[in-house]
């Protein structure tokens, strides 16, 4: 193991934030499969718009309803897949960032900071895609009882802020 730098630290700290957001995913994965029933109607109210608050009145905007189940499903095995291959690279890129840190190896530690790169791409299409922009403005979510908005928010707001800071250069080397 090569001797503790500013440099090796960083990527440690780095490494470990990656597998963190990892774990995010794959929580969040598991938990659905696991507990399908909760996260389920939450999806299949906001598809099908008909929970929306008493206030609300947006004809025109109802008339986008997904009342079929069929394609509710569908919508929520695409959130639940997304979420899985999201933690699944996630973790595979802190690991082999990790891998890298540990052993000195910038080859690999430089290929795992790929690979969560690439795994944020699902989390990005999920949160922000998926729930903020289809979720929230496609299907109104912003005016239904089952609002997620600000959840959604703050997971890619989280995953991208860890993005950009896995993104910068580690320290010089020392």
């Amino acid at each position: 193991m090569p001797k503790p730098s500013l440099r090796r630290a960083q990527q440690c700290f780095k490494s470990l934030l990656a597998l963190s957001i990892a774990l995010f995913g794959l929580l969040a994965a598991s938990g659905n499969m696991l507990d399908y029933d909760s996260n389920w109607q939450f999806v299949r109210h906001v598809l099908a718009m008909d929970s929306m608050e008493p206030w609300f009145g947006g004809q025109a905007l109802k008339s986008r309803a997904i009342t079929d189940p069929g394609w509710q499903q569908a919508a929520y095995l695409a959130i639940i897949a997304g979420e899985l291959l999201f933690g699944l690279l996630c973790a595979w890129g802190g690991g082999q960032m990790l891998r890298g840190a540990l052993c000195g190896r910038e080859d690999a530690y430089l290929r795992g900071k790929t690979w969560f790169t690439l795994g944020c791409i699902p989390a990005l299409l999920v949160w922000y895609t998926g729930f903020a922009v289809i979720g929230g403005e496609y299907f109104a979510m912003w005016a239904n009882q089952w609002n997620g908005q600000m959840k959604a928010y703050a997971f890619i707001g989280f995953i991208l802020l860890s993005l950009v800071h896995l993104s910068q250069p580690e320290a010089a080397a020392d």
